[in-house]
Order: structure tokens, then sequence, then C-alpha cells
């Protein structure tokens, strides 16, 4: 690929006008040529008024923000999409900050292969946060632990096209947690590559507190039943039985040193409010 190639860079938000203010800023200092790349931001449901100073935030950066009902940040995602002008889609969220060469490490990633779907990591930027980094952690095992390469919401990139020929992120979880996952397994079904690529990062930097933290990962559980219960051929199965187990020990692998042992208790926490969200969803049909 000799062409810098155009990126279009989504981002969904709600009722958090402060951390996208940071998120723009921080994309604002991209490296990348500035005629090859725009940003779009999707207020899903907003309650708040977009603060009318983000496209100054945003620096020179082709800003364009659109409005849809609460559908959550799949349907958000498939609303930027399909203003996207670029021929990769880079999908990230409110919350995040970035390198400044984030951008510029995707367009190498498609220079190798055009076709494959670039998953990126995400660190956590509040480490004295215990419900963060517990929640980190436990996507850093789920990417460690899948027999494929996952793609996680907030930091990967798709060929337009592809994203398109598989009807973006499914409808069924509106307001649910696990759009990513189905959307990572329907790719690789349909005889895709996905590549992992860690050192293509950004910073997430979501304060969570108890309330918070424990509604997060019950709709995790309430993703999780769908994801389970989706067509055969979209989605995955369930995990193994040992994984929820080495999970529960994951903090005091020698590997991870003492320091991960303290969080143990929050581990054992958002399992119990996954379990939760995902009875519920049993008990609803669906």
């Amino acid at each position: 690929m000799s062409e810098t190639p155009f990126l279009s860079v989504i981002i969904p938000t709600r009722n958090r006008n402060r951390q996208l203010g940071e998120c723009l800023r921080s994309l604002a200092e991209q490296d990348y040529p500035r005629p090859r790349w725009e940003v779009i931001v999707v207020f899903d449901g907003e309650d708040l008024q977009p603060d009318p100073g983000l496209p100054a935030t945003a620096g020179r950066m082709p800003l364009t923000i659109l409005t849809q009902p609460h559908g959550g940040c799949g349907i958000a995602r498939n609303t930027g999409a399909s203003r996207a002008r670029g021929r990769f889609l880079v999908f990230t969220d409110d919350d995040c900050l970035f390198p400044p060469d984030w951008l510029s490490r995707y367009a190498q990633a498609f220079a190798l292969d055009q076709a494959r779907l670039i998953a990126g990591r995400s660190v956590n930027a509040l480490r004295a946060n215990p419900y963060s980094q517990t929640t980190q952690d436990i996507v850093d095992y789920l990417q460690s632990r899948s027999s494929a390469p996952v793609a996680i919401g907030n930091n990967f990139a798709v060929p337009a096209e592809g994203f398109h020929d598989l009807g973006g992120f499914q409808q069924r979880y509106c307001r649910r947690a696990a759009e990513d996952r189905d959307f990572s397994a329907r790719w690789v079904a349909a005889g895709r590559r996905i590549v992992d690529t860690p050192a293509i990062f950004v910073y997430h930097a979501h304060a969570l507190g108890l309330r918070s933290f424990l509604r997060q990962h019950y709709h995790y559980g309430r993703g999780a039943y769908v994801l389970h219960h989706a067509p055969p051929r979209c989605g995955p199965g369930r995990q193994p039985a040992d994984f929820y187990l080495s999970l529960l020990l994951w903090p005091f692998s020698p590997r991870r040193g003492s320091r991960s042992a303290w969080l143990w208790p929050f581990i054992l926490g958002s399992q119990c409010a996954q379990v939760a969200g995902y009875v519920r969803e049993w008990f609803h049909g669906a």
C-alpha cells in the first residue's frame, strides 16, 4: 500500500463531556498527516448537550458530531461507520488517551495486509483504582486465554468494506456488552484474519467505583449470555470450565508477582456480578 490510507476514528459517547474533551485533545496530538484522517463522535442518547467547545478542543482535525437515540456502544459505532469516509475504520472509546504515533502504527500494520482486522491493546491509566485495574486485568486475561485473537472495542481497526460486509455490530447487543467479541467471532467465521498487535495501545482512563464496577460486569454477564446463544456459525462457544477457575487464581500466578494478589476480592466480585447478569438474561429468555 503505497499511499497514506485515509483513516476514520469512531468514538461513541454518552454523558461524558469531560472525558471526551480529554480524548479529543489527546487525538489532536497525532503525528499522522492531517488531511488523511477524520474523527466521528456519536452521542448515544445524550442527556447533556454536546459541549459547544468540542470542535475547538479537537485542534485542526476534521470532526463530525452525530447524535442518535440511546442504543448502546455497538449501535453508535455503526452510526459512525455509516458516515465514515475512511478506507479503514478505527474504533476507540471516549475515555482513552493515545500515543502520538497511534494512527501511524495502524497505517503501518495495514501496509502489511489490507484485509485483516488489527486488534490493539489497552493499558490502564488508573492503576491506583482497584476497580479499573481489575477490569483491565480481566480483559488482559481474556485476550491471553482466547484460542484466537479478540478485538476489544476501545482499540481495534478494520477495513471499512469488510466491516460493512458483515453488517457491523449486531442489534441484539443493544445496551449489553459483548458486541466486540461477537464481531471478532463472526470475522473469523467468515474466513478473515485477526492480528493481535500489542504495540498499538491506548491508555484507558475509565474511573470506576463499586457501584459502576458491579454494573459494568453485570452487563458483561448479560452480553455473555447473548453471545453464547448467538447463531452457531456466528457466536463463539462457552469458555472451558477451567477458564473461570484459572481467572480466580490468576492474581496469585508467579509471573504476576505478589502485588496482584490484593485484587482477588475484586475479581471475585466481578464474576458474581457477571453471573447475576447472565442469570437475568436466562430468566428473561434473551
